[in-house]
């Protein structure tokens, strides 16, 4: 078992679930795709189908002989060495934003009355705070609206408050960006910041005897806020007025490329799992949820080509090369992972559908092993071909990265029940 405190984590270290000198600890940027982006028109391209399968992109050779990739990722092309790609992602348990929302980011599905925690809150009970940050850093916001009210994973679930995800709730490319939480009150003398945290630490003290009958190291949510609200360190980490103006346009000016180099500076300072959401919605913006149905989802080839394919293509670049030139990509995992892919045939409007049946993410970073290709999918990219892995496998995989023992980690479930908090086994090509 660990909380979120240094003592709790030598107990789990002494327990052999993190054993510094077998596994180092890692951190990790999690750049959830919102929307999902066709795997035939990215990174699985089947330029020998027929044309109402193939798309209208075109494939470019890349840094690894033999990898091709859509023709608008000329950056990511090379740096291909570095990523070790995922072609052969499934599952079949439906087709909704959320119910790949919840697979990807927890490595379970379930449903409101079932909620299992969200990576980042897994983490953080296993690992615990590495300074003032929070451990786990949603940026820019939550996932609202993508169709149902079914939860999208990304809550600490049955870990408690004290293992939510901090969620930023701001847009980092807003030239009057600041974090609401991060502002103390106009008028708050010292004297009333002080009695607060006392009345903090008064209210913490009794709810740990009520809620657990004993004195489990934790913290709370409102701690946690009151923490940044008042540590001009943790303020700063916020402040990307500090970066130079040119690495800011070489991530993008835009809400996704500005959150890829504010989860870099939080990772640098202290947080050990930071998300980076590029939507909150795929209604009414241009997304990857191509559809191109003339409505609300009228996302096209177009919005493929001039905004979502260079804009990722920038920031995902820049991140990785940021980190790299810190000396910080070998102790961060960069994962890359979305909802599900998108029907094989375009659908009669030149659109595509959701499709959890086939479809890419990939891994960077880390003891991630890059320039290699893991799994297929047939001709026309409409199942698995050989090798095929479901969402729980990445998760496992992104889990072992960072230096967690699956086979002697525990977590305590409902009713504090040890449990184990992922049923699968890594992807080992991911790690030889």
């Amino acid at each position: 078992m660990a909380g979120m405190t240094l003592p709790n984590l030598f107990r789990l270290q002494a327990a052999g679930a993190v054993d510094e000198k077998r596994a180092k600890i890692r951190n990790c940027i999690t750049l959830f795709m919102v929307g999902s982006p066709g795997h035939l028109d990215t990174w699985d391209m089947k330029p020998d189908a027929p044309e109402d399968i193939r798309g209208k992109f075109k494939p470019i050779s890349t840094s690894v002989p033999g990898t091709q990739i859509c023709e608008h990722f000329p950056r990511m092309a090379r740096v291909m060495d570095r990523v070790a790609l995922i072609r052969s992602l499934h599952y079949n348990t439906g087709a909704s934003h959320e119910n790949g929302q919840r697979w990807m980011m927890t490595g379970h599905d379930f449903n409101a009355a079932n909620k299992q925690p969200h990576m980042g809150s897994v983490v953080s009970r296993v690992f615990g705070q590495r300074g003032d940050l929070p451990s786990s850093i949603i940026l820019p916001a939550a996932i609202g609206n993508t169709g149902t009210s079914t939860p999208h994973g990304q809550e600490s679930a049955y870990l408690g408050s004290a293992h939510q995800p901090f969620f930023l709730g701001n847009d980092p490319a807003l030239s009057t960006f600041k974090v609401a939480d991060l502002q103390a009150p106009a008028g708050h003398e010292e004297f009333r910041i002080a009695a607060r945290r006392k009345l903090l630490g008064e209210i913490d003290h009794l709810q740990r005897h009520v809620e657990t009958g004993s004195m489990l190291e934790r913290d709370t949510a409102y701690a946690r806020a009151f923490n940044l609200l008042t540590n001009p360190e943790s303020k700063k980490a916020f402040d990307l007025s500090e970066e130079p103006s040119k690495l800011r346009d070489r991530y993008g000016r835009n809400t996704f490329g500005q959150s890829c180099l504010l989860a870099r500076r939080l990772i640098e300072r202290g947080s050990r799992f930071v998300t980076v959401n590029q939507f909150d919605t795929v209604f009414g913006i241009a997304c990857w949820d191509m559809h191109a149905d003339g409505g609300s989802l009228n996302n096209t080839y177009a919005d493929y080509e001039h905004v979502l394919c260079p804009q990722f293509d920038l920031a995902f670049t820049a991140l990785l090369e940021d980190l790299e030139q810190r000396g910080l990509l070998e102790e961060t995992v960069i994962s890359v992972i979305s909802e599900f892919g998108r029907t094989p045939k375009l659908n009669p409007k030149g659109g595509r559908d959701h499709y959890p049946s086939a479809w890419t993410n990939f891994l960077a970073g880390g003891p991630i092993r890059g320039g290699k290709v893991i799994g297929s999918t047939d001709k026309i990219g409409a199942a698995p071909h050989d090798r095929p892995v479901t969402p729980p496998m990445v998760v496992a995989s992104i889990y072992q990265a960072m230096g967690i023992d699956l086979e002697t980690t525990m977590l305590p479930g409902p009713g504090g029940r040890p449990v184990r908090f992922i049923e699968a086994e890594p992807i080992r090509e991911l790690f030889s």
